[in-house]
């Protein structure tokens, strides 16, 4: 790091008391005068700094900005080992993400970017990424049989719906990946894997999550009525590295006591699938029918006009209704 990143990490870890120029100055072997200019330029990058004489300086807020420090401040009571990258461009977090696993990446390696180039949604769908949002994907290696994978798609959907209420943000769980806010999508979540023939098991998971933060200009048209943003919803402005900290410690809270099945009461709580017509496409083929429940894995229990039922592990259900 250099003595800039190293004066707010400082900065952070004392957030609300005042520290001297002078004690920042022999903390770091350098002079007050070039702590003052790291100062300055960490205002000029929008830090909002308190300096007062014979007192020193205090961090008041930081704007949006990927910090490795701050992020590893937020992260510091967590029981897992998260380890989280900043970029400001790839083509996909889970692409990239993947090829670590594939390497040996150990589990709660983050992957962030500030933009995708080819984002990626579920069935081969792409998954719109300007800049400004928020694109993460995470690497976990959870030993679970192949069916119970599905729940960790549901864990991370709960995660992120419980640290968005923690801003006051109310959203809804679309099975099996997707959360709405007032009736559009705001969050896709994409969970992909490789699988270990020989031992039946996963090697890896890679979770991928898109949120959109901002409103965008550039939303494709034929996108402008099915999604929308937190800040178009709600006027709020969410600064990402709070975010991802809420989710991550939400998701191994949940992660956790996945085979106790924890997260399923707020997921079905907060469905919108349930109580609704469904046209489902499955490994099966494709029917109607109506979304009754889920099944301890995250399965969705559907009921066909026969009065039989059915719980569909895989594949998609659009609301009809």
């Amino acid at each position: 790091m250099n003595l800039k990143d190293n004066v707010l990490a400082e900065l952070l870890r004392y957030q609300n008391s005042y520290l001297s120029g002078n004690q920042l100055a022999k903390k770091f072997g350098v002079s007050r005068t070039a702590i003052w200019k790291c100062i300055e330029q960490l205002k000029t990058e929008g830090c909002q700094i308190d300096a007062v004489t014979n007192r020193g300086y205090v961090l008041l807020s930081m704007p949006d900005i990927f910090s490795s420090n701050y992020m590893e401040t937020l992260l510091t009571n967590c029981k897992m080992n998260w380890k989280v990258h900043f970029y400001d461009e790839v083509d996909s977090t889970n692409n990239y993400a993947k090829k670590l696993a594939s390497m040996g990446a150990p589990a709660g390696t983050v992957i962030v970017a500030d933009k995708q180039t080819a984002g990626k949604g579920r069935l081969g769908k792409s998954f719109h990424s300007p800049s400004g949002g928020l694109y993460f994907s995470l690497i976990l290696r959870p030993e679970l049989p192949l069916n119970d994978m599905m729940a960790v798609t549901a864990c991370t959907a709960t995660a992120i719906h419980q640290a968005l209420s923690e801003n006051h943000i109310h959203t809804k769980i679309k099975w099996v990946n997707d959360l709405f806010l007032n009736g559009k999508k705001v969050c896709g979540i994409l969970s992909e894997g490789s699988f270990n023939a020989e031992l039946l098991r996963m090697d890896y998971l890679v979770i991928g999550i898109g949120i959109n933060l901002h409103s965008d200009p550039n939303l494709p048209e034929e996108l402008k009525h099915i999604v929308t943003d937190i800040q178009t919803e709600t006027g709020m402005m969410l600064r990402r590295c709070d975010l991802i900290a809420q989710i991550l410690k939400q998701l191994e809270t949940l992660i956790k006591d996945i085979g106790e099945h924890t997260y399923l009461p707020v997921y079905t709580e907060n469905s919108c699938t349930l109580g609704h017509r469904v046209h489902v496409k499955a490994e099966k083929g494709e029917c109607d029918a109506l979304a009754v429940g889920f099944a301890e894995n995250a399965g969705l229990i559907v009921q066909f006009d026969d009065g039989t039922r059915e719980i569909i592990r895989t594949g998609t259900a659009q609301l009809l209704d």
